[in-house]
């Protein structure tokens, strides 16, 4: 599991979490569109990184997000990328 803790500039004693997900579901138009668009825009979540391939029928990738650690501890993001139409699987790496 590739999780990195720093502290937040903001306030030291909330911890920021960079989480690792690898991600692979069917290859579909706008598929990663969708990935993206499940991440909260306002509540403290920052897309990092992401790296995806497709051959036509299966994608796969990595996406990396940045957001506080009680956030990654409740597993709200993955129950929302587990809804993406498509999705076969999401795991922490």
């Amino acid at each position: 599991m590739h999780t990195s803790l720093i502290s937040s500039q903001s306030d030291a004693k909330e911890l920021v979490a960079h989480v690792t997900y690898q991600i692979a579901g069917f290859d579909r138009l706008n598929f990663v569109s969708d990935i993206t668009n499940t991440i909260p825009q306002d509540e403290g979540y920052t897309i990092r990184a992401l790296a995806f391939e497709g051959d036509g029928i299966q994608a796969s990738g990595l996406l990396t997000v940045q957001m506080q650690e009680e956030h990654r501890l409740n597993g709200f993001l993955v129950q929302r990328l587990r809804s993406v139409r498509g999705m076969v699987s999401v795991r922490e790496v």
